[in-house]
């Protein structure tokens, strides 16, 4: 039996997810100026150290813009974000993968898995593949959605820091509550078995050192998630995720 860990997000964690909720929902739109940190702090009943601590976070993630003098204003996040804005955006919509969701991630990792895979098939003496078989292991022990989410994206990860290439894992990384979000949502909908012999015959080919073999079993995959997230889906319809990123 797997306890989830309990977590309590801070005062300046809850400040930060509403103001980007009233962002995203429009009820604060772009150009708009904030409110004074002193009225913020009134309105909302939080100190000024919350309020400061918030907005200059919520500026580093592109929401907002401070202008000294002149105040904090709603950001063009779209232009100035990064994927904390995209992880802020998918939260918000529950983290569904409708098809103007999920079809960019999935163009996002056939650019970069494939390569890694077959990097990582040039390099069988690495000893991060030892951890795969535990990883896989992990996974067929009926692990619970969110826990499966995660081991399918350790095995990605795994396999990019075999590839002994120090940009890939990092890459990864930067999408890891996307790919973690993507394989709960694969096991939610059944297909987690698919899912691990998949990543059997991936794994060996690569120890086989197997390049081509591996590009194309890792490109079929990843065309396999198209088709058993993709047909549940039509655009607007929510379906949500397990997975409740903090």
């Amino acid at each position: 039996m797997e306890f989830k860990k309990l977590m309590t997000p801070s005062l300046t964690d809850l400040f930060i997810q509403e103001l980007q909720r009233m962002i995203l929902s429009e009820e604060l739109k772009i150009g708009d100026r904030l409110p004074t940190e002193r009225e913020l702090s009134e309105k909302m009943k939080v100190s000024r150290a919350v309020v400061n601590g918030g907005l200059n976070q919520l500026a580093d993630m592109g929401f907002i813009r401070i202008a000294p003098r002149k105040g904090a204003f709603v950001n063009d996040y779209i232009v100035n974000g990064d994927i904390q804005v995209l992880t802020a955006i998918m939260k918000y919509n529950g983290w569904k993968f409708t098809p103007e969701y999920l079809e960019p991630m999935l163009q996002l990792r056939q650019s970069i898995e494939p390569y890694f895979m077959e990097l990582a098939a040039q390099h069988t003496d690495s000893l991060y593949l030892s951890r795969i078989p535990e990883i896989l292991a992990a996974l067929k022990k009926s692990p619970t959605l969110q826990a499966a989410g995660e081991l399918i994206f350790d095995f990605y990860h795994t396999t990019a820091l075999a590839s002994n290439n120090i940009i890939l894992p990092l890459l990864l990384r930067t999408f890891m509550l996307v790919y973690q979000s993507m394989g709960s949502v694969i096991a939610q909908l059944g297909y987690l078995n698919e899912q691990i012999e998949e990543f059997e015959s991936i794994y060996q080919a690569i120890i086989h050192g197997q390049t081509q073999d591996v590009r194309n079993l890792d490109i079929q995959s990843i065309e396999n998630c198209r088709k058993r997230i993709g047909t549940h889906y039509r655009p607007g319809e929510h379906f949500h995720s397990p997975v409740t990123p903090s």
